[in-house]
């Protein structure tokens, strides 16, 4: 509490300073109006004497002689012609006169300076205590709900009243479905930035929450495996062989479900907090394609995979966490696919020459309200996927991470029963470079089988 204080003071500081600024921005404005005015004032009247002298005598003509003979004997003589006006007097009552118009205008300015650096504070303080609400209303939960808009003050030709979106705000519950509404037309411009803020800021504590309750589910039930079958082995296995390799077979795989878990986890929050290394550099990814087409063929004979590249693609990115993506991408379609079902793994150009890469199943599917929440954290689209295929519901999650660090996108297309492709598209960080276009010349064109 004690910091917040110091937030509160510093920011009340600055709000000063802004005023303090505002202030001497308007009387330096003002004092250069009135020194220019006093100036042209002052040149204005002698001229407007001298004409007049002039005329007197019937002086005319622009190429008459006219100067001014000023000394201590005659004092301030004006001389035109062969005529000459004494101006003593004049002058002596025009600085009495302008010494009184600067007297007053000091006045002014001193008022004036009061009075707007006041005003200044008046108008920036409510600024200074929506920010200091913002930070209260982003770090407290004990927030009741928000102001009706049929309790909101009528706006009738009324200044602004910025406290009436600071009452608004305090009064907000940001676990709620609320919106502030002070009834004032000026506010609304704020209100709709602070109502959108308050959206980000709830959708952002609803999805932490549910991401804290889903890891502790999905944490939960390899534990309770564990513990049940350590209490099997206590009370049977240290005589029955079988119970005993069946506990420990369990045991394995329920540890390297934890693991495996807790690995996303870190690469996950890793992710969040902007500590997640990515070495960017370019590489072919047709090969990197290729290198995981081999992979998949040595470790999964239940499938036949095929490899559709044609052309020498160069991509710009972390080449690991690419093939990451990849293999994410394809331990998926490898789990919903049935046996003997085909898996493509493809890299091409789409129509607007950006490089992609695809990985293409004949598995279950999925419907069109399933692959809109695919990427979301432990979220599985059916039944059918489950622990019991091994995973955690938060391999599509880290992809997604990869392609958007990267700049990219998914296109997803799937349809019940036919099954799903999965295209990942690479921006094209430099379309004039030659590292980056298509050699369609080279014979690299290949489709393989296995």
């Amino acid at each position: 509490m004690p910091m917040k204080k110091k937030d509160t003071h510093e920011r009340t500081a600055s709000n000063r300073s802004l005023a303090k600024q505002i202030n001497n921005y308007w009387i330096n404005a003002s004092l250069g109006n009135f020194i220019a005015l006093d100036i042209i004032v002052f040149f204005t009247a002698v001229i407007v004497r001298c004409i007049a002298e002039e005329a007197k005598y019937g002086v005319k003509g622009l190429l008459v002689p006219r100067y001014f003979d000023i000394s201590m004997e005659t004092g301030i003589l004006y001389c035109f012609d062969e005529y000459s006006a004494d101006l003593d007097t004049f002058f002596v009552v025009l600085i009495c006169c302008m010494a009184a118009v600067c007297v007053t205008e000091i006045l002014m300015l001193a008022a004036g300076a009061y009075r707007g650096g006041k005003e200044a504070r008046r108008i920036l303080k409510p600024i200074n205590d929506i920010a200091v609400s913002a930070v209260d209303l982003a770090t407290s939960s004990q927030l009741s709900a928000s102001v009706p808009p049929e309790k909101a003050p009528a706006d009738e030709h009324k200044d602004v009243d910025f406290s009436d979106l600071q009452t608004a705000i305090n009064k907000l519950d940001p676990t709620a479905e609320a919106h502030i509404h002070t009834g004032n037309s000026d506010l609304e411009g704020l209100e709709e930035a602070v109502n959108s803020l308050l959206d980000r800021m709830r959708e952002s504590y609803l999805q932490q929450a549910q991401f804290v309750s889903d890891a502790s589910h999905e944490l939960r039930t390899p534990i309770a495996v564990i513990k049940g079958y350590a209490g099997m082995l206590d009370r049977w296995g240290k005589t029955d062989e079988k119970v005993l390799d069946e506990a420990i077979a369990a045991i394995n795989n329920e540890s390297e479900h934890i693991g495996k878990l807790v690995e996303q986890l870190l690469f996950l929050a890793r992710g969040d907090n902007g500590r997640q290394n990515v070495n960017m550099d370019v590489f072919s990814l047709s090969d990197m394609m290729k290198e995981a087409y081999s992979e998949y063929r040595l470790i999964d004979d239940k499938h036949e995979y095929i490899c559709d590249i044609n052309g020498e693609f160069m991509a710009y990115g972390d080449v690991s966490m690419i093939k990451q993506a990849v293999r994410i991408l394809t331990d998926n379609a490898k789990k919903y696919t049935p046996e003997g079902g085909e898996i493509v793994l493809r890299v091409k150009r789409n129509v607007k020459g950006e490089v992609c890469f695809e990985v293409q199943d004949n598995g279950i599917g999925m419907n069109q309200t399933d692959i809109e929440h695919i990427f979301e954290r432990f979220y599985r689209a059916d039944p059918a996927r489950s622990r019991d295929t091994g995973g955690c519901g938060l391999g599509l999650s880290i992809a997604k991470w990869i392609v958007d660090r990267h700049g990219g996108r998914f296109e997803v297309s799937s349809v019940v029963g036919i099954g799903t492709r999965m295209t990942v598209v690479l921006p094209k960080m430099n379309p004039d470079s030659t590292d980056f276009i298509l050699n369609d010349e080279k014979p690299a064109t290949s489709r393989f089988r296995g």
